[in-house]
């Protein structure tokens, strides 16, 4: 539907990430003309792959995508055997990273769930038209039509009623409204390991991925341990899974810059540890290439929906660190709030200023919320800070919760 309708009636999705893409099938279902760009090129591919946690948002999921993608989401997930209904499938839980105890396990009303995020941005995709290609330059509000242009980086421009930026944590769209400085995500004083294990040894796999079917977290005493199922090929060989491990720790060492010295810190960390977790990092391959991660943050403020024709979504409204494990849910609950604001501006015809508008600061105040909090569990990183943080306090929960 991107080609269907007169530009005045079209929204304009800046960002092919899952966000635009729901916003999309959101907005295809209502039958409201939408049009989708995206700055990287179709053929650009993301060598890293991580999964997500989706859990109070996943309703809202199952509700944004057509009944025929719902139905697959399963797909998307990295055991599909599972019955994620089931105990402790449906738990999420905490280890003391000391001694391996279990410190806390929390179950869910309904389903907690892991998605890949490539499988599902793949899902999301089917049915829909994407712009490759268009990386946003600029945009022009015309106050006579009542309309907003993007003006884009290959000279391309698209006019329509309403530009909404799902562009990520680096938000193009977001900087237009803010400015550079302001509208820049702030880096993180963290130093953040992200890696995919795989065991050649069967009972290698099955020893770590024993901690939890899904995922779990591991406090100890100078950072985090987060260890998830990645993907299950196939449920009877564990030396086909492969396991997501997160290291992290306040702080950024600038002396670890070769990969040798990565690997040595790594090892030295995690040789702190109590099992399976520590046989989860010392059993990885030495000549295995470490790489950390650069975080940030963007606490939302109040922006200018400029007569209802500008707004931001997901990691572009609230972009959040992942220690609460709640940024893709949030990024659904925009989605569908977005989606039903068109759903009443179509239906009205004249109240676009308004609701927008309202849409906006809604976001801004959850999200808000939302950031701040997980801004907060990213500071509690210790195993006694841990203890008093937000994942104790919280859970999976939203913040009203």
């Amino acid at each position: 539907m991107g080609s269907i309708g007169q530009p005045s009636q079209r929204v304009l999705i800046i960002g092919a990430g899952i966000t635009g893409l729901l916003i999309a099938q959101g907005l295809e279902q209502a039958g409201i003309p939408y049009a989708v760009f995206e700055s990287e090129d179709a053929s650009a591919t993301r060598r890293r792959e991580w999964t997500m946690v989706v859990h109070w948002g996943l309703p809202l999921l199952e509700e944004l995508l057509p009944e025929h993608l719902s139905k697959r989401l399963s797909e998307t997930y990295p055991n599909p055997s599972l019955d994620y209904h089931a105990y402790p499938n449906n738990t999420h839980r905490l280890y003391d990273g000391n001694t391996g105890e279990m410190m806390l396990e929390r179950g869910v009303d309904g389903r907690i769930v892991r998605v890949s995020r490539r499988k599902l941005r793949a899902l999301c995709r089917e049915g829909i038209e994407i712009k490759f290609g268009h990386a946003l330059d600029k945009i022009v509000f015309d106050d006579v039509d009542g309309t907003v242009t993007a003006q884009f980086a290959n000279g391309a421009k698209e006019t329509g009623s309403l530009i909404v930026g799902a562009d990520g944590a680096h938000s193009a769209v977001r900087r237009e409204l803010f400015g550079p400085e302001k509208g820049s995500a702030t880096p993180l004083d963290l130093t953040f390991l992200a890696l995919t294990a795989r065991y050649s040894d069967p009972e290698k796999a099955r020893f770590v991925a024993a901690a939890h079917p899904v995922f779990c977290v591991v406090a100890a005493d100078d950072g985090i341990v987060f260890m998830a199922i990645q993907d299950v090929p196939d449920p009877e060989r564990p030396e086909t899974w492969a396991i997501q491990l997160y290291m992290n720790w306040q702080g950024k060492d600038e002396s670890t810059t070769t990969n040798e010295e990565r690997q040595k810190d790594m090892r030295r960390r995690a040789s702190k540890l109590a099992e399976p977790f520590r046989s989860a990092f010392l059993w990885l391959p030495e000549d295995m290439e470490i790489k950390y991660n650069d975080l940030a943050a963007w606490v939302p403020s109040p922006w200018d929906s400029h007569d209802g024709r500008v707004t931001l979504a997901g990691d572009a409204a609230h972009a959040m660190p992942p220690h609460r494990g709640q940024g893709l849910n949030q990024a659904i609950q925009d989605a569908q709030n977005l989606v039903e604001a068109m759903k009443t501006i179509q239906q009205s015809g004249d109240h676009q200023p308004a609701i927008v508008q309202a849409y906006s600061d809604e976001v801004v105040e959850r999200g808000g919320k939302e950031t701040r909090l997980s801004l907060e569990a990213s500071r509690s990183i210790t195993l006694e800070a841990f203890k008093k943080g937000p994942w104790v306090k919280h859970g999976l929960g939203k913040v009203s919760e």
